[in-house]
């Protein structure tokens, strides 16, 4: 892993007046300002950023333990380098004064307040011993230099804010605005590289098609993301799975040798540094965006916050666009709805309008007809009462009509609804139909009944004797059966 060097003009300056007053005073061959990066993923590291000499080989030292609770100590004394071995202080920091031909130096850190920005190295190429009053101008010059990368930092923090403030209130006036989800991912990737100085940016979506194993490219940006023929990605053993499954932001110095990537897909895509958010929902990941390759320097924790605040501006475009088309597909299932019910009420109105004329055709030839012929026999009465004859014949006539007119109205109430459905129950009505059949055309007929019977809702009563009774209809006016079963 090799971060890339980053020199800011402001240190640098620093650097070349502390170098002039050092050749009056100390007389060292070398000074190197080193940043702490708390980020990277195994250790925090000394992260060389600005040197006066020639280039070193190695840009950055790990820092243990020992060493970052030396370099934090409340006196900030400066502390002398010399000797070997591994398990003193600074190791991995006298092995590269070594590979470069120094032998010994002083070591200060760079404090501002209670803020630890890192540490001002003095090297020596040959060996010599420090008085204090050597000790004392390297502190100064150490506090000197913690100044000047302070106001830096807030120079360059106001800039990054104000930045900042810019993009989200971009993409929040697209949120607002723009309906396409296409172009809110867009912008917000746009911004991301912008703000955070990076060649590379992407939207990743979790393919619930594919048992969430799979990304979705939903967006992206960048020359460097060329090599990403395919619109998916896996998300097994990636950074942007790890996101995932953890569900929080990730720094990564060099994804081509960092053990927790895909090295040979980041080296495919020459993706460098990263910085992943995730894209959360309800307490949900469903994503990530990710930024790769920053211009100049490292990802850092002010990168994190971010793109965190434009992932979660990300996030709810998203979920708005999903709720719009859960909304567009409840409304194309509204109206669909709608269409059946009105198709269904055009249907019900065809069956009221059969039921009536059925209705109207059985009291017109059943029942009127035998009235009219008792009111005729009635008129007869009449007149042979007015001529003193025998009254008996007619009046017998007389009572057969009216009794026949009486049991076909209350055949045609049963047939409307029968009482015996909701007073004894289904399997009694159906009897009773079947024995009106077989009474009125001779039709045979069996009922059996299989399993416990148990009495029926209302509606589902009645539409199983409504289809039973439609079927007896359709035997005696279509069919030959003599039975039924």
């Amino acid at each position: 892993m090799r971060p890339n060097m980053r020199t800011l003009p402001g240190w640098q300056r620093a650097l070349a007046l502390v170098r002039a007053s050092d050749a009056q005073t100390i007389n060292l061959d070398e000074l190197l300002f080193f940043e702490i990066d708390r980020n990277s993923e195994n250790s925090p590291l000394l992260v060389l950023r600005a040197q006066m000499g020639s280039p070193l080989e190695a840009s950055f030292v790990a820092l243990d333990d020992p060493t970052l609770a030396l370099l934090g100590r409340p006196e900030g004394e400066p502390l002398i380098l010399s000797g070997g071995g591994e398990d003193i202080p600074f190791a991995p920091l006298l092995a590269l004064f070594a590979r470069c031909g120094f032998a010994c130096g002083l070591v200060a850190p760079v404090r501002h307040g209670e803020r630890l920005s890192g540490c001002l190295v003095g090297c020596s190429a040959g060996p010599r011993a420090f008085t204090p009053s050597d000790v004392a101008v390297f502190k100064l010059l150490a506090s000197y230099l913690a100044v000047v990368v302070e106001n830096d930092r807030l120079r360059a923090e106001t800039d990054f804010r104000f930045s900042e403030a810019m993009s989200l209130e971009a993409v929040s006036s697209a949120l607002v605005e723009e309906r396409s989800l296409d172009a809110i991912l867009s912008l917000i990737i746009d911004e991301a590289m912008r703000v955070l100085n990076a060649c590379d940016a992407l939207v990743l979506l979790l393919d619930a098609e594919r048992d969430d194993q799979w990304f979705q490219v939903r967006a992206r940006k960048g020359q460097g993301l060329e090599g990403l023929t395919r619109g998916r990605l896996s998300v097994i053993d990636s950074l942007n799975g790890m996101v995932i499954r953890t569900g929080k932001p990730l720094v990564s110095q060099d994804a081509r040798t960092d053990p927790r990537a895909n090295q040979a897909r980041a080296r495919r895509l020459n993706v460098g540094t990263v910085v992943i958010a995730p894209l959360n929902i309800r307490h949900k990941t469903i994503g990530t965006i990710a930024v790769h390759n920053k211009r100049e320097g490292y990802f850092g924790e002010t990168d994190v916050d971010v793109l965190c605040s434009l992932a979660n501006q990300a996030a709810i475009a998203i979920d708005n666009a999903r709720l719009f088309n859960e909304l567009l597909g409840a409304r194309d299932e509204i109206e669909r709805k709608a269409c059946e019910l009105q198709q269904l009420l055009a249907q019900t109105l065809s069956i009221q309008e059969d039921e009536r004329r059925r209705i109207a055709a059985d009291i017109h030839d059943r029942v009127i007809s035998r009235i009219v012929g008792a009111l005729y026999e009635l008129e007869t009465c009449t007149q042979l009462y007015l001529h003193g004859e025998s009254l008996h014949g007619q009046l017998q006539l007389l009572k057969e009509l009216l009794n026949e007119a009486t049991d076909k109205t209350r055949a045609s109430i049963y047939n409307l609804w029968p009482a015996t459905l909701d007073h004894m129950g289904l399997v009694p009505a159906l009897r009773e139909l079947l024995s009106h059949q077989a009474a009125r055309n001779g039709l045979q007929h069996s009922v059996q009944v299989y399993g416990t019977p148990y009495r029926l809702r209302p509606a589902v009563r009645i539409a199983v004797y409504r289809i039973v009774q439609e079927a007896l209809t359709n035997i005696q006016q279509h069919g030959a059966a003599s039975a039924v079963e």
